[in-house]
């Protein structure tokens, strides 16, 4: 779709004004001899300064060889994958490219493998492009490099021009989309090495091993920065250049950001900054002429390179025609308001020579085109406007609806609310900065929606009822209508103030459509908008309908139209009610019918009769008993519950100590003394409670406490007397001691003495029964210990003689600890004659199994107090007699 469109700025009146002043110098210097830089046609031959080439020759510097091997990324040794997905996405799939770190990898984008829809179309050159990411965080970069290594190394002190296209996106991880671009002007660089390095470079990780990140500018890697230029980023494609000259020979280059990136190409939205690169030159620079900027921007700059003002003279041309007192390196054409055209720098050299490079600046202005859909329809109409012009010209878009309201997406979508017909205009600014405007007149047309109503001269009657009914519909026009009168019946497109009549009851609901000539539809409903009285149908519900005496029960009368009839209940118990909604009470068990009788205003009635609608259920007797009622705490006491089995639903025991139970037959322990109340509660099969409480129906004793302490403690067999100290509680009236082994035996005093054996060790149980004036008893068991005493006697000699009288030497101990005991017997040379660590266990008198031998044996003894757990070591002799 084209509109009406208007250009950026118009071109500039400096080149008008210098043809009218050569047209002037013409007139007076027909015959003259053409002077090539002055601007003016001197000889008037209508050419002017370099355009006259007879009289102003000059040789145009020829295209040099390009440095770069595969500049445009089309030579390929295979097809890209998805990067991330596919290891053949990286730039190794373009002949002579190569990654300059391992871990960093440049990607590649040809239509023969994966090549994303976020790439600006047209490619600058051929279908291949390559792409790196540019990622800050704070306090460090990670860095993409293109990197190559020349077959014609870069010669010291000489200038190059290094050219390019560039594109940039916001990037989404995984390619899935772009965003808008957030981030300023970037440090384009190219940098150089001496040599050809091996690459890509990996560094290592000094404690892990593994391939450090990419976090290494090139100059960290003994690269040098050669040379840079200012990138402002868009989402179309530019061609920059600029030159540089090494201060050495150049073997291995790497391009992409200069160090450190500003921090503004930072992470966001789960994106990051991404670049396209295309159509990479880098050549010798005898005379040639690079550019920044553009006339659409206002910013358009050229310098040419190398400049020698001391060995040659120098002057800038725009379109063959001199650009009078420009001869310095630098040309700032939007200052001079210059626009497109061919640029020119002609250098003459001291031997006359004259050679010259050329710059041609196009200036594109896009030429906005649109289409909507739907470009027409009722309000409110949602459109979808698409962007039609040219992707290479389109950098930036603004929409204005013509409604008073405007979009800068690329194919934003709209809702237009008013009727009417709408201008809109697309205004376009390339990725140059050139902006031109459409004007797509009545591009959209928006026609009212109708707003259907409608009247009806009756509303309520008996069956066979006619209503008129008559449309009111806004604004007032001819319409095409649809009516549904509720009954079934349905008038389609035909007459929109019709008659009708509805032959049975009921409440109807009417509905009317409309359509406009522009074919837009409104409907309206009246509900419930008929009346048509019928007989009466008596209809009601009740809540509960069952429960226990006295049983409160809610009727609602659930009659159709019931409002314009009257009531008359019976609720089969003897009352009766006229109200609308009833209520009743029962207070006899029973089943009862429950009629109503609806009477309209018409005199006509029903009645509705529900057989066996209510039940009330009596209430159950509780009854129970307790045994025993009366005993010591604690007092373990059965509850049996004597109700009529038949109204047993469920019980609810409260013991009066807090405790309860839901068992119908249950036994309960009183562990405090008392008196104490009891109530059942029962609940009959059909929900209905009972209850019964017997006061002070049990009485719980209090029970004493027995406890006593003894004396002397702890004892020995040397001291067997105890004597024993009731400290039972004070209620106690009665004590029975029992002493196992002791003399005596048991007691009834309050503090008795009794005599444990004194003889040896041992652990004696002690009880004591206490009663008091209710018979209730309590029973303490404590442990009397006897301990040992320790003892250790060593004869000093014996008579191994087989006499069976002192045969055998073995140390005598009394209480100790048979795990530590060890005991030798040594000769006169302190070897081992007898070893045992066995108690009991004593030498015969033999050696190395010969017979006794009659003399005086060393011994040693170790042993561990089993009073005192102490080790004791003892040594000494023993003679052994015939």
């Amino acid at each position: 779709m084209t509109g009406t469109r208007s250009n950026g700025p118009m071109p500039s009146i400096h080149r008008w004004c210098m043809g009218l002043l050569a047209f002037l110098f013409l007139a007076l210097t027909a015959s003259a001899q053409e002077i090539c830089d002055n601007g003016i046609d001197d000889d008037g031959n209508g050419l002017i300064d370099l355009n006259d080439t007879l009289a102003c020759p000059c040789a145009l510097a020829p295209p040099p060889t390009n440095l770069i091997t595969n500049g445009s990324f089309e030579d390929h040794t295979c097809c890209p994958g998805q990067p991330g997905i596919t290891q053949s996405s990286y730039i190794t799939c373009a002949n002579g490219w190569v990654n300059y770190q391992i871990s960093a990898s440049a990607d590649y984008y040809n239509p023969c493998g994966f090549f994303p829809p976020m790439i600006p179309q047209p490619v600058p050159d051929g279908n291949s492009v390559a792409g790196i990411v540019v990622h800050t965080w704070p306090g460090g970069a990670s860095y993409e490099f293109l990197t190559q290594c020349l077959a014609t190394p870069l010669t010291a002190g000489q200038t190059y021009q290094l050219g390019f296209n560039v594109a940039a996106v916001r990037m989404q991880f995984g390619f899935i989309g772009t965003l808008p671009i957030n981030f300023g002007p970037l440090q384009l660089a190219i940098y150089g090495l001496d040599t050809c390095p091996p690459l890509p470079y990996t560094m290592y990780d000094p404690v892990w091993g593994s391939p450090m990140p990419a976090q290494y500018c090139p100059t960290e890697l003994g690269f040098t920065q050669l040379g840079t230029v200012t990138y402002t980023p868009t989402n179309g494609w530019q061609d920059v250049s600029f030159t540089f000259q090494p201060p050495f020979n150049v073997g291995a280059i790497m391009i992409g950001p200069a160090c450190p990136v500003p921090q503004d190409y930072n992470m966001w939205g789960s994106s990051e900054p991404y670049f396209f690169f295309d159509d990479f030159s880098l050549i010798p620079a005898d005379l040639v002429v690079t550019r920044t900027g553009h006339p659409c921007t206002n910013d358009l700059v050229l310098t040419a390179a190398p400049f020698d003002p001391v060995a040659n003279t120098y002057q800038w041309y725009l379109d063959g025609v001199a650009i009078v007192g420009q001869t310095g390196d630098t040309l700032n054409a939007s200052a001079l308001g210059l626009g497109a055209g061919t640029y020119a720098m002609r250098r003459i050299q001291p031997d006359g020579s004259c050679k010259l490079a050329q710059q041609v600046v196009e200036v594109q202005y896009p030429v906005p085109l649109a289409s909507v859909t739907p470009a027409s329809g009722c309000a409110p109409l949602n459109v979808l406007f698409t962007n039609q012009t040219s992707p290479a010209l389109t950098g930036s878009q603004l929409w204005d609806f013509g409604d008073g309201t405007s979009s800068q997406a690329a194919n934003p979508p709209h809702t237009y609310t008013q009727p009417g017909t709408y201008n809109v205009r697309l205004t376009i600014t390339s990725p140059a900065g050139c902006t031109a405007d459409s004007l797509f007149a009545q591009l959209v047309t928006v026609a009212p929606v109708p707003v259907a109503a409608f009247t009806a001269d009756t509303t309520s009657g008996c069956a066979g009822l006619q209503v008129q009914f008559t449309n009111t519909t806004t604004p007032t026009g001819n319409y095409t209508c649809t009516w549904s009168f509720g009954d079934g019946q349905i008038i389609q497109n035909g007459e929109c103030n019709p008659a009708h009549i509805y032959q049975n009851p009921g409440t109807y609901n009417v509905m009317l459509q409309v359509a406009n000539q522009y074919g837009c539809q409104h409907q309206v409903t009246h509900s419930q908008l008929i009346h048509i009285l019928p007989t009466p149908v008596p209809a009601f519900s009740f809540s509960p309908d069952s429960g226990c005496i006295p049983l409160q029960v809610r009727f609602n009368n659930e009659t159709p139209d019931m409002g314009t009839q009257s009531a008359f209940w019976d609720l089969g118990n003897g009352q009766t009610d006229t109200t609308l909604n009833a209520d009743g009470t029962y207070t006899l068990p029973g089943t009862y019918s429950v009629s109503l009788t609806m009477t309209n205003s018409l005199g006509c009635s029903a009645t509705l009769t529900q057989p066996d609608a209510i039940t009330a259920n009596g209430l159950p007797v509780v009854t129970f008993f307790v045994l025993p009622d009366t005993g010591c705490a604690p007092l373990q006491v059965q509850f049996t519950n004597t109700t009529d089995p038949g109204m047993i639903g469920g019980c609810t025991w409260a013991f009066g100590d807090g405790a309860g139970s839901t068992d119908c037959q249950v036994q309960h322990t009183y562990a405090n003394p008392g008196s104490y109340s009891v109530s059942l509660t029962v609940t009959s099969p059909a929900g209905c409670e009972g209850d019964t409480t017997l006061y002070h129906i049990v009485q719980v004793n209090p029970s004493p406490t027995a406890g006593f302490t003894h004396a002397p403690w702890p004892t020995d067999f040397y001291h067997p007397q105890i004597t024993f100290e009731d400290r039972s509680s004070t209620d106690v009236t009665a004590w029975q001691w029992t002493f196992p082994q002791a003399d005596p035996p048991s007691s009834q005093q309050q503090n008795p003495q009794a005599a444990f054996p004194g003889d040896t060790s041992g652990t004696y149980p002690v009880q004591l029964i206490v009663s008091n004036i209710y018979g209730c008893t309590d029973t303490m068991v404590r442990p009397v210990v006897i301990d040992g005493v320790y003892s250790v006697y060593v004869p000093n000699a014996f008579t191994p003689n087989g006499d069976g009288h002192n045969d055998i030497f073995t140390p005598v101990v009394r209480d100790q600890m048979d795990r530590d005991y060890e005991f030798w017997v040594f000769d006169r040379w302190g070897e081992v004659v007898f070893h045992t660590d066995k108690p009991h266990t004593g030498w015969d008198g033999r050696v190395k199994g010969e017979a006794p031998v009659t003399g005086v044996y060393p011994w040693k003894l170790r042993v561990r107090s089993g009073i005192s757990r102490t080790m004791h070591e003892y040594n000494g002799h023993v003679t052994v007699l015939p």
